[in-house]
């Protein structure tokens, strides 16, 4: 206690220190750096013709800045826009600016110490420029200040708030379709703007960010992970803009390369790294410093921060995936997240320049600034040979994440959700949109009932959050596999950049017949003994008739079992049975994140179920997180998900009231699977006291539930959400 108040006290004063510096002299850095920043994507082709609808779509909406963010709908964020607001909460505080040459008008945004240098980058920006407002929750209408030290930002502080929508738009994923679309117009395909146009924007939109996000100052600077997102999205944009041709001029280049180094600075100063608790945001932050330090010149500070972080990245491996490979976040959506960072960050050391290698491999020591449990992590270094700057360990368990990737996408060609879904991403280089029309997206989903906005050609291009075969396509590159590749389908111009970044360069794979999934078996000591039948009357004779529920195959379909193979991830807890015909996912196991359960929700027993490539059963997804706590708490309730029920709201878990406990899940289940094989599945858990049993048996046609101990007769729930904030009808 003595220790935990004092540390409070030294950040309190640090903090006032640190603000009063930061108020005073300003933020922008006066680094020069001279060399040109580092390249890694060259001879990366033009996308096929057949995908120029698309970026043409897309960079239409970019162009006009329309976002389609995190459920808001395609809208264009600009200064005084009006908001439709959010359940119900709609806030006025976005003031209509009329931008001027000199640059005048950013004093009613900017802090006085950095308002001469955002004065001066604003006049590099092309004068029909119209700003983006990035501050603004665009669908709420609340707005943060440009002047507030990021440590003084509040957020969840006002109901239907969701400071996610700004640090989302502040991510700037968007950047790499404008390269695409240029690429596509230099080469004079149909519908296409002039091609410098696209390079126009996309120094226009980082220029504005820069001169109305002074470092340290903003909503845009409080959260690392999204600092560290967005620094990998400009340089991986920047360097496909190279690779087509474009050459900036000098005034860009000054100020994009201290940008990038401010962006470096302020991750290493502002580590999310509690010793204890690391997730995501930490990995984002040493991927983010890995990106920055390949790209920068070389120097003893980026060689440090080089060092560190792929350290660091080694030692996270270890800590957030588990043996299986499964994320330790109980969620396949930041399964997800986190697998597509370690894809990149893997690939970027891969092709480091032999001197950045050399220099890597000299193992520079952490600094006395850092803290000692960084300090004592050698044995999970770097343990390389004289070639190779990441275990051998290490790439198989990359590996086997991908494989549960593959294994966890249903035969409908989407991820099943299991936990929270925020609709986070690292690089959105090629994602997947379905082609709506705006009365169609209104008819799809709840949250767009009000939305009648113009859009370019009438069309809806609705973002599919849940497929997540680029992953599988970057993975099979990576690895040389095959059957990763099969299943993501058709080759993206995510793959084709993936290629040419590898330049023929393939990570270590384990053989075909050392996969650890095999058909019909497992490695993993998951209770084979007996039969499902056995358990059935075992449960029946000590607890009576269970609830019973039945779904069955059409009659022409083949047997639900044939060609059925098993695969469990007990570490993850999840026990999935394939066929041709089925998928079926049973949750039971772990809540994550070292049981605290921060993105788990109460599934213990929850199935999620295909047959005939129909969606029977789903889980709920996530539609909210501080914007309303009470439906934050409605879409990872008990009730929410198909799992056995005891009684008009009651939870196997604790749902905590109250802001600060939102991303706190109490573990009272210890769920259990008793029985795992070809005729079926047995699990418990004890989350209401006594304990209740789901039994799952599988026969050729049907598929039979059967809970005991459950009082509430089990209903399909009806909601579901795609992806954050997007609640279909």
């Amino acid at each position: 206690m003595v220790r935990k108040s004092l540390g409070l006290i030294e950040k309190r004063v640090w903090n006032a220190v640190n603000r009063a510096r930061d108020l005073e002299r300003g933020t922008f850095e006066t680094i020069e750096i001279s060399m040109p920043i580092n390249r890694f994507l060259q001879s990366v082709p033009a996308p096929s013709p057949e995908n120029d609808i698309r970026v043409r779509l897309l960079s239409e909406l970019f162009l006009s800045h329309s976002f389609d963010l995190l459920g808001s709908g395609w809208v264009e964020v600009v200064h005084g826009m009006p908001c439709r607001g959010f359940e119900g909460y709609r806030y006025s505080m976005s003031s209509f600016v009329t931008p001027d040459r000199s640059g005048d008008w950013l004093g009613n945004f900017i802090n006085s110490s950095n308002l001469m240098e955002s004065k001066r980058i604003w006049q590099l920006i092309d004068e029909d420029y119209t700003p983006i407002d990035w501050h603004l929750d665009f669908k709420s209408g609340y707005r943060w200040s440009e002047g507030t030290w990021f440590r003084d930002i509040r957020h969840g502080h006002r109901s239907g708030v969701d400071i996610k929508v700004p640090w989302e738009l502040a991510r700037m994923q968007h950047l790499p379709q404008l390269a695409w679309a240029y690429a596509l117009a230099k080469e004079e395909r149909d519908g296409f703007k002039p091609a410098f146009l696209y390079a126009r924007e996309f120094r226009n939109q980082i220029l504005d960010f820069i001169c109305t996000n002074p470092p340290r100052f903003g909503a845009n600077w409080c959260c690392t992970m999204d600092v560290e997102i967005r620094i990998v999205n400009w340089l991986v944009a920047y360097d496909l803009f190279r690779n087509f041709g474009v050459a900036f001029d000098n005034e860009f280049e000054a100020v994009f390369k201290r940008s990038i180094y401010e962006h470096g600075k302020h991750c290493i100063e502002n580590l999310e790294n509690e010793p204890h608790l690391r997730n995501n945001h930490y990995l984002a932050n040493i991927a983010g410093l890995i990106f920055i330090s390949a790209y920068l010149p070389l120097s003893p500070e980026t060689d440090f921060w080089l060092s560190f972080a792929v350290r660091e990245l080694v030692a996270e491996m270890h800590h957030q995936f588990n043996a299986d490979g499964t994320n330790f976040e109980a969620s396949t959506s930041y399964h997800r997240l986190s697998t597509e960072i370690m894809l990149y960050c893997c690939m970027l050391c891969m092709s480091l320049p032999d001197e950045k290698r050399t220099r890597l491999k000299a193992h520079v020591k952490p600094s006395r600034a850092l803290e000692p449990w960084q300090q004592a992590r050698e044995d999970l270094s770097l343990q390389s040979s004289s070639t190779e700057v990441l275990p051998e360990w290490f790439w198989l368990r990359l590996e086997r994440a991908v494989e549960f990737t593959l294994h966890m996408t249903k035969t409908t060609g989407v991820i099943a959700q299991i936990g929270d879904n925020d609709s986070g991403r690292f690089l959105k280089i090629w994602p997947k949109y379905d082609v709506l029309t705006g009365m169609e997206a209104r008819e799809r989903y709840r949250n767009l009932s009000d939305y009648d906005v113009p859009l370019p050609f009438g069309l809806y291009l609705d973002e599919d959050i849940l497929d997540h075969s680029h992953v599988l396509e970057v993975g099979g590159i990576l690895f040389g596999r095959s059957d990763l590749l099969r299943a993501s389908g058709q080759q993206t111009s995510e793959g084709a950049l993936v290629v040419r970044w590898l330049n023929g360069i393939t990570a270590p794979s384990s053989s075909h017949e050392d996969h650890q999934f095999s058909k019909g078996k497992t490695s993993y000591s998951i209770p084979w003994d007996g039969s499902v039948n056995r358990w059935r009357h075992r449960l029946t004779n000590e607890w009576g008739s269970p609830l019973e529920m039945h779904f069955c195959a059409r009659k022409e379909s083949p047997p639900l079992t044939s060609d059925m193979y098993l695969i469990a991830y007990p570490d993850f807890g999840v026990y999935i049975y394939r066929s041709p015909c089925l998928f079926l996912a049973i949750r039971c196991g772990s809540i994550g994140q070292a049981e605290t359960g921060a993105h788990a929700h109460n599934d213990q027993l929850s199935i999620e179920l295909s047959i005939d490539d129909e969606d029977i059963v789903r889980d709920p997804g996530t539609y909210v997180y501080t914007s309303s706590p009470r439906l934050r708490n409605l879409f990872r309730s008990t009730f929410a998900h198909f799992t056995p029920k005891k009684g008009e709201g009651m939870e196997q878990n604790p749902l905590p009231d109250g802001l600060r406990r939102l991303f706190i899940l109490e573990h009272k289940t210890t769920a259990r699977c008793l029985y795992f094989g070809h005729d079926g599945f047995v699990g418990t858990h004890k989350g209401f006291g006594d304990p209740v049993f789901r039994v799952v048996l599988l026969g050729p046609q049907a598929l039979t539930i059967l809970d005991f101990g459950a009082y509430q007769q089990e209903k399909i729930p009806n909601f579901f959400c795609n992806g954050y904030g997007k609640w279909l009808r």
